[in-house]
């Protein structure tokens, strides 16, 4: 089964600062949003389950697209800043030795936040203003840190007459379809892929194809 959500649980937003109240809602929100979507979230939810009012949550986030935006915007940069501190001067010149280092923290991200990796998932599968946004702010940023990386490992005949993109978006769409229906994989099967030693285990089944030089 499924454990109860968090959203399902409303809460009273205690007396903090503006900054503190800020996080509680952007916390709440991001449940709610993985739960039901954007087009099934409403904000008298999101307000629940930060414990306000809906007026105090429209003096914060004056409309639910402004609120989703912000959701996005303060949860899912963890990764690319980890990619581009790992990325250092010579890191092209030793590609092998790079995929084996910086690969497998930043796929560890999903697993983190399986919640955000759900609405990530959601919005690069669904055409529309929202998708266009999220791919331009996150997913092009991304796949223009590692393509480098990747095109080196293509030029080296390392992945197996598969080009470049195809290596990436077939290791990204493993993590994002894993670590994003983690609720869908307990329900069918048992198994969180978000704990620890399963998110070891399916990160190094991941890393294979790239770790021996073939897809």
């Amino acid at each position: 089964m499924t454990s109860p959500s968090r959203a399902d649980s409303p809460r009273r937003l205690a007396r903090y600062s503006g900054a503190e109240n800020r996080d509680i809602i952007l916390d709440a929100a991001l449940e709610v949003f993985s739960l039901h979507g954007f087009s099934g979230a409403s904000t008298r939810q999101i307000a629940a389950a930060a414990g306000i009012e809906p007026g105090h949550l429209a003096y914060y986030f004056p409309s639910k697209a402004k609120l989703w935006r912000s959701v996005i915007e303060a949860f899912a940069r963890k990764g690319e800043v980890l990619l581009r501190e790992a990325l250092d001067g010579d890191a092209l010149d030793r590609p092998e030795e790079s995929v084996a280092a910086i690969l497998p923290p930043f796929l560890r991200c999903f697993a983190e936040n399986p919640r955000l990796t759900r609405l990530m998932l959601q919005e690069f599968s669904v055409s529309g203003e929202r998708h266009d946004w999220v791919v331009a702010s996150f997913g092009k940023p991304v796949w223009e840190i590692l393509r480098p990386l990747f095109e080196r490992l293509e030029r080296r005949g390392l992945l197996s007459g598969a080009s470049a993109p195809a290596a990436y978006f077939n290791l990204l769409g493993g993590a994002l379809i894993a670590f994003g229906n983690r609720d869908l994989l307990i329900d069918l099967a048992g198994f969180d892929p978000t704990g620890e030693a399963e998110t070891e285990a399916y990160i190094r089944l991941l890393m294979r194809p790239l770790l021996q030089g073939g897809i």
